[in-house]
């Protein structure tokens, strides 16, 4: 697998692989477990959720104790309370470190003559899951097949994938993580079974971030807390400062729209289009969507309930309710736009102008 420079790393915390703990999602936890030591584990799984939710971590979390338990039956009564497997073990330590023979893990790989990651998961990268699993384990148990994450498998790869379920070799597992199990193909999910992870409590939030050293506390910011929608991951990376101050900047130029300095939005826009900026970028408008989207849920619903955001006075008078189709519009084409660019690696900056645009004007009508 090509390997990912350390520059291209968002944050400096562990790998889902290298992670030995799981902070919520106990009900996913004890369903795979009680699959697995009653002996009726289903061959292809769907953890679906928030993107950073925990998903991957339980993928490898599940897939560790598989390997260090490769008989169900062995357990008879004394099944243990997890999938915990210590990181001490060789087995933990070879799944960490991408040296165990029997896993193989479908994900983008990362473009050396670009420089980035490739924007989807090839039907060659899937097609190699044909070859592993003619092999036979290496260790004589399970052979694993980890797809990080299924949403980015293209058409050809999803079909790929597809005809490899359809007949699923023996002792084979498959762990699909999805951000949105609803896109894949309706065939895949039919030959999977689907466990949801939901979002984490304040609590384990706070936990999560504080361990792995986010800078602040969750518990003080309720404007992180609402947008990284219960998702650690997300959390993580707005505690680290850069993405969380651009959404702060953006909230604070809302407040002169219509009519925003030209300078301010051509500054703004540079920033998140400049070179090395790829993932401030995705980030940031992965808030701005999500932001657009509570607060047109917020006026629609309860406009009394004022979510704790930076720009909610604004997004009052800017958002009234006979105005709420328009805005509904301008989410679309700016989500539609992030999609594009991501997707075709189009000019961010002007990706960046082009949502100002939109949303100054879809607030015009009601600022003026």
């Amino acid at each position: 697998m090509d390997e990912v420079p350390e520059s291209d790393r968002l944050l400096d915390f562990p790998h889902p692989r290298e992670q030995s703990e799981l902070i919520g999602h106990k009900s996913a936890e004890q369903r795979l477990l009680k699959a697995y030591v009653g002996g009726k584990a289903h061959h292809a799984w769907i953890l679906g959720g928030t993107r950073g939710i925990g998903k991957a971590t339980l993928a490898y979390r599940f897939a560790r104790f598989a390997l260090k338990h490769p008989d169900p039956a062995a357990f008879s009564d004394n099944a243990p309370a997890t999938l915990h497997v210590s990181p001490d073990d060789p087995v933990f330590r070879r799944v960490a470190s991408e040296g165990h023979s029997d896993v193989f893990v479908a994900r983008r790989n990362y473009d050396l003559k670009a420089k980035r990651l490739r924007t989807e998961i090839s039907a060659e990268t899937i097609r190699k899951t044909t070859r592993f699993f003619s092999r036979t384990a290496g260790e004589g148990g399970w052979r694993i097949c980890i797809v990080d994450a299924a949403d980015d498998m293209n058409k050809t790869a999803a079909n790929a994938l597809l005809k490899v379920l359809e007949e699923p070799p023996a002792r084979a597992l498959f762990v699909l993580v999805a951000h949105a199990p609803g896109r894949l193909l309706p065939t895949i999910r039919s030959r999977c079974i689907s466990l949801h992870l939901h979002g984490l409590a304040p609590d384990d939030l706070a936990t999560v971030v504080q361990k792995h050293g986010g800078q602040g506390d969750v518990s003080d910011l309720p404007e992180l807390a609402t947008l990284s929608r219960g998702s650690p991951g997300r959390a993580l990376a707005l505690s680290h400062g850069k993405v969380w101050s651009n959404f702060r900047d953006f909230t604070q130029l809302l407040t002169t729209l219509p009519g925003a300095d030209h300078k301010t939005c051509m500054a703004f826009a540079e920033k998140l289009g400049a070179r090395g900026a790829e993932a401030d970028f995705r980030l940031f408008f992965e808030l701005l969507s999500d932001w657009l989207a509570a607060s047109i849920r917020r006026r629609a619903t309860s406009p009394a309930d004022a979510v704790a955001l930076s720009a909610s006075q604004w997004t009052d008078r800017a958002m009234p309710q006979n105005r709420l189709g328009a805005w509904s519009e301008a989410w679309q084409k700016i989500t539609h736009s992030i999609a594009q660019t991501n997707a075709l690696n189009l000019d961010r900056k002007q990706t960046v102008l082009q949502a100002i645009h939109t949303i100054e004007q879809a607030a015009a009508p009601s600022m003026r």
